[in-house]
This record gives structure tokens, C-alpha cells and sequence, in this order.
């Protein structure tokens, strides 16, 4: 749809004035240029505005619409592109790099804070050396991260999956046996010729539940416990680690407080037998991203409208999360969107895809898609 006749049909459907057109068409083209347009699941040849129109035109009567409308220019968070790769740059500086510095502080003794000093010893570079990145998903963008810091890691310490061959893994302990050469002046013995931090990258999550959750069965599931399981087996990675002293590096470029706490709160209860787990994020969305009750309470009651729900969206995966996907997977109430796809955790009508009898503003495309 062309672009003058998506706003000529969105401010017909909102019933603006010619003086409320001229206002809001400036704001809307300014954020759908700069942010929106970008969104990668919008079908070919739409845009947000032509999106915008038929989103608000399934909504009866102009207080619905007039309601779902200031949801979108007031409450709607939206992460673009650029800013996504630029919390991916901030990650080795802000978290990988100050953990090397701190243990290697602690090993040679000395104040943490001289930071030149120890990032010139052999000790620090050894750490340095000695860690391996890995991606927990396609989110991961391993790719932007080893652009982010090409005279920090080699590329043969990042990886885009979590699971390795052992081809893999056996190439990556002989490139680490080589550079340790270089770097000790000297071969190094067995067990130095392994890594010791091994960072997991992923871009969001707004429950924690696909990260680490309980079984039913006294035991865990999810991303972070198979990892763990996998590295104390013989073969693959579990070979390429040291037998103790491992620090395993959870970070999250983006993730909500209900994650954090999920997963913070279950960590310390998950055993690793070659050494820690630890968990980072790097941009928190904070205790009022969540829609609430009182404040949000208009598009909340949209969103409990049954016209504005399709129990398809509600299968045997939203079980997991314990409750109906209407407010967002596990209840997380987020108005998100993420430029490369909208989280079910945010509320349905935002994305609801586009198979499904209610328009999604922000038409999700999920990974459990049902064959037709």
C-alpha cells in the first residue's frame, strides 16, 4: 500500500481533524523512518503506518481505537536494529572484559583497578585466550560481536551455536594450544591448553523459563541446564574445558525483571561440578516496562476482550509458561518489540501472527509454527 493512501485510511479509520492529521502524521513518520519500518516480519511491501491502520480498523467504535492508539504512542518499546548491536558492542567491555581483569587481579595480587598493568601481563592474556563464546541462539549475533572487538578475541574463540562437534571443538583446543605457545613463550601442558570461561550469548528473554526452569522431576531443563549437563560429559566441548576453575557466563543483551529474578533465583541450585555459573545482562528493562493494572488499564482491557484473542495462539507450549499467551507468554505484560521479531512474552495483540483471526500490530513469526 502506497504511503499517502495507508495515512489517508488511518486517519479516516481514527476520524482525525485536519489539524490532528498534520500532527500525528508528523510524529508517525518520524518514528516509522527511524525505527519501525525496519521491523523485519512485516509481510513484503507493508510498513508500519499501513500496519498501524489495519490494526487500529479491527477495533470497534473510536474510544477502542483511540485507546489502542495512545498505547502505541505512549507505552510501545521498540528495539531497533542499531541499538540491539550496540548493546552486543558493549558487551565484552562492560562484562567479559572486567571479570578477566578482576580474577587476574586476584592471581597476581594486585589492585584491580590498575588496569593497563594487567591487561599487558601474560596472565591476563592467557584468561583472555582462554575463553570461548558461544551463541545460545540466532539472536546471539556472534557475527557483530567478533566484528565489535576483532584485537580482543580471534576468531576461533566465537562461535554462533552451543553445540559443537568434536571436530569443532578439537580444532578449537589446537588453535588454543597454538596461541598459548606465542603467548607463554612456551608449550603449554594439558591442562592450561584448555578454556576457562565459557560465555553464552543470547539477545532477550522476558520469563527465563526457556533458560533454566524445573523438570517436574526433582531435576532442570532448559538452555542453561543442557549446557551445563553437556560440559561435564566426555567429548564435544566437555573435552575442551578445564576439569575445575571454569566460569561459565551467562549474558543477556536485553531481559526483563521477571527473567532476572527466575533466573537468579535458580542458578545458585544448579550444580556445575568443573566450577561456577554466573548471569549478566546488559540492558535491564526495569520494574515499569510491564503494563500495570491501574495505569495501562485501558489496552489491558482490550487485550482481555475475547474478540481480540485467538485461542490458537494459546498451545502446548504456552503450558510452560503457566498461563494463557493473551497477556504475553508466563503473564510478562510487555509492550516489546525487537526489530528482528516481537517476543511472545509481550502482549498478544502486538503480535498475534499472521495466520490468526486478530491483526498483529507487529505480526510475529514463531518458531513453532504449525505446518499447514
Amino acid at each position: 500500500m502506497r504511503k499517502d493512501l495507508a495515512e489517508s485510511l488511518l486517519a479516516k479509520i481514527m476520524e482525525w481533524s485536519d489539524e490532528e492529521k498534520a500532527a500525528e502524521r508528523a510524529y508517525l513518520e518520524s518514528f516509522a523512518s527511524y525505527k519501525y519500518d525496519e521491523y523485519q516480519q512485516f509481510s513484503p511491501g507493508k510498513r508500519f503506518i499501513e500496519s498501524l491502520a489495519l490494526w487500529l480498523g479491527q477495533f470497534t467504535g473510536g474510544e477502542e481505537r483511540r485507546e489502542a492508539y495512545n498505547f502505541v504512542r505512549k507505552r510501545l518499546l521498540f528495539i531497533s536494529t542499531d541499538e540491539m548491536n550496540h548493546l552486543v558492542e558493549l558487551t565484552f567491555p562492560t562484562i567479559i572484559r572486567p571479570i578477566l581483569i578482576a580474577d587476574t587481579a586476584t592471581e597476581l595480587g594486585v589492585d584491580p583497578h590498575k588496569v593497563k598493568a594487567i591487561v599487558d601481563t601474560v596472565e591476563y592474556r592467557t584468561r583472555l585466550r582462554q575463553t570461548l563464546v558461544l551463541g545460545l541462539s540466532d539472536g546471539a549475533r556472534t557475527d557483530w560481536f567478533r566484528r565489535a572487538n576483532p584485537q580482543e578475541m580471534s576468531n576461533e574463540q566465537v562461535f554462533h551455536a552451543y553445540d559443537v562437534s568434536d571436530p569443532k571443538s578439537e580444532g578449537m583446543v589446537q588453535d588454543l594450544r597454538k596461541h598459548l605457545t606465542k603467548i607463554l613463550g612456551r608449550e603449554p601442558h594439558d591442562h592450561e591448553a584448555r578454556f576457562r570461561y565459557i560465555v553464552l550469548l543470547d539477545d532477550f528473554t522476558g520469563s527465563g523459563t526457556s533458560f533454566i526452569r524445573e523438570d517436574g522431576q526433582g531435576g532442570w531443563t532448559g538452555k542453561i541446564a543442557k549446557i551445563v549437563s553437556g560440559l561435564m560429559k566426555a567429548g564435544n566441548l566437555g573435552d575442551a574445558i578445564a576439569n575445575s576453575g571454569v566460569k561459565i557466563i551467562i549474558i543477556l543483551y536485553v531481559a526483563g525483571d521477571q527473567a532476572i529474578e527466575h533466573i537468579e533465583s535458580r542458578l545458585p541450585k544448579l550444580t556445575f561440578g568443573k566450577g561456577t555459573v554466573e548471569f549478566e545482562v546488559v540492558h535491564k528493562l526495569g520494574e515499569t516496562t510491564p503494563l500495570d493494572d491501574a495505569s495501562d488499564s485501558p489496552i489491558l482491557g482490550l487485550v482481555a476482550d475475547d474478540r481480540y484473542f485467538d485461542d490458537d495462539a494459546d498451545d502446548e507450549h504456552s503450558k510452560v509458561g503457566g498461563t494463557s499467551k493473551r497477556y504475553g507468554f508466563a503473564n510478562c505484560r510487555l509492550p516489546l518489540v525487537l526489530a528482528h521479531n516481537t517476543p511472545n512474552n509481550s502482549i498478544y495483540l502486538l503480535w498475534a501472527e499472521d495466520d490468526q483471526s486478530v491483526r498483529g500490530l507487529f505480526p510475529r513469526v514463531s518458531r513453532h509454527r504449525k505446518l499447514q
